[in-house]
C-alpha cells in the first residue's frame, strides 16, 4: 500500500476535545450512521436532507484527520433540542487508525447524552463493497483495513446494545429487494422523523451538496483526502436506488476474498441482513456474491482484477 503522506497519531481524545456540546439539555439529537466506506452511507445524506433534517458529512472523521495532518478542525453540535441532526461517519480507508475509528465513544467522551443517540449501522454486501475500495483507492488502501472496518462497526453496534443506546441496523440491499419508499418510510419511522415522498424520488431540482437548501453541511477537508467524482452518482441521482456492480466481482484478487472470507466478514454482514430485517420489517435475500465468485474460481478464470481502469460506472 502507498502512503500518502507521513501522518502523525492522532489520540482519539485529541478528537473528543474538538467536539462542543454545549449544554446538554438544549443539543440537537443525532442519528449517527456508522459504516465501513462505500456502504451506501452518502446516499443517506440526501435522504435526510430532503426531508428537511440538517445533515452533516463526516464532522469528526475530518477533525481526526486535521490532526493526523498536524491541523485544526473543530464541531459544535446544534442547539435545537428539538430537531434531530443526521451525522454520517464512516470507516477507512488509508490508515488503521480511520478504521478502527469510533464515533460513539467521541460523543460520549465530548459529554453527550446517550439519550439523544441512535446509532444507524448501515451495511453492504461484502464484496460489492470491497471492489468499490479497489476502485476508487486501488493500492492506497488495503485488505487488513477494510476488514478491521467491518469489525469495528460490529463492536460499535454491540457497544449500542450494551449501553442501551437506541440503534437500527440498515443494509444496502433492503432498497434491492423493497421499494425504497417502504424502506425509508420505515427507517424514519423507527427514528422519529417525518415522511415524505421527497426523502427517495424528485431530487433532480435540489441543490448540490453544501450549497445552501441542500441541508447538507460539508466540512472544511484536507485536499489530500479528496477524491474527484467519488460521490458523483449519489450527488446527481433523481431517486433512492440500489446500485449493483455483481457483474465485475469475478475480477477480484483471489487472496484478497479468501482474507475477507477467513475474516468473518460474511458472517458479520448476515448479522447485519437479519437486524435489517427485524428492524425495518422489511424482506432481505442472503447474500449471493460469494456463490458469484466462486463460479470463478470453478472456471478458472485468472486472478488478475479486471476492473480497475477507472471510477465505477
Amino acid at each position: 500500500m502507498t502512503n500518502l503522506v507521513r501522518l502523525r497519531q492522532a489520540p482519539l481524545q485529541e478528537v473528543i476535545d474538538r467536539v462542543d456540546v454545549g449544554d446538554p439539555k438544549l443539543v440537537s439529537p443525532i442519528i449517527l450512521s456508522v459504516s465501513s466506506c462505500r456502504s451506501g452511507s452518502t446516499i443517506m445524506l440526501r435522504v435526510f436532507g430532503a426531508v428537511g433534517v440538517t445533515s452533516f458529512f463526516q464532522e469528526l472523521k475530518y477533525i481526526q484527520r486535521w490532526r493526523m495532518l498536524g491541523g485544526e478542525s473543530s464541531w459544535k453540535i446544534p442547539q435545537r433540542p428539538e430537531e434531530p441532526i443526521y451525522l454520517k461517519e464512516t470507516l477507512g480507508p488509508y490508515t488503521r487508525a480511520g478504521s478502527e475509528f469510533n464515533p460513539v465513544d467521541v460523543l460520549l467522551g465530548a459529554g453527550f447524552p446517550p439519550e439523544k443517540l441512535h446509532v444507524l449501522i448501515l451495511g453492504r454486501a461484502p464484496l460489492s463493497t470491497w471492489l468499490s475500495w479497489q476502485v476508487w483507492w486501488g493500492d492506497r488502501t488495503s485488505v487488513e483495513y477494510f476488514v478491521t472496518t467491518y469489525q469495528t462497526v460490529e463492536r460499535i453496534r454491540q457497544q449500542a446494545r450494551r449501553l442501551r443506546i437506541a440503534s437500527t441496523v440498515l443494509v444496502y440491499e433492503a432498497a434491492r429487494d423493497n421499494k425504497p419508499e417502504l424502506v425509508i418510510q420505515n427507517l424514519f419511522g423507527r427514528l422519529g422523523v417525518a415522511y415524505a415522498p421527497i426523502a427517495v424520488r424528485g431530487w433532480a431540482g435540489l441543490p448540490p451538496f453544501g450549497a445552501p437548501g441542500s441541508n447538507v453541511v460539508l466540512p472544511r477537508r484536507p485536499p489530500m483526502f479528496l477524491v474527484p467524482g467519488l460521490h458523483h452518482r449519489v450527488e446527481t441521482a433523481d431517486r433512492f436506488t440500489c446500485v449493483s456492480r455483481a457483474a465485475d466481482i469475478p475480477g477480484l484478487d483471489a487472496a484478497q476474498v479468501k482474507r475477507i472470507r477467513d475474516a468473518g466478514v460474511a458472517d458479520l454482514y448476515d448479522r447485519w441482513r437479519a437486524a435489517c430485517e427485524r428492524d425495518l420489517r422489511v424482506a432481505v435475500q442472503p447474500d449471493q456474491e460469494w456463490a458469484l465468485y466462486e463460479k470463478r474460481e470453478l472456471a478458472g478464470l485468472q486472478d488478475s482484477p479486471t476492473f480497475l481502469s477507472g471510477a465505477e460506472k
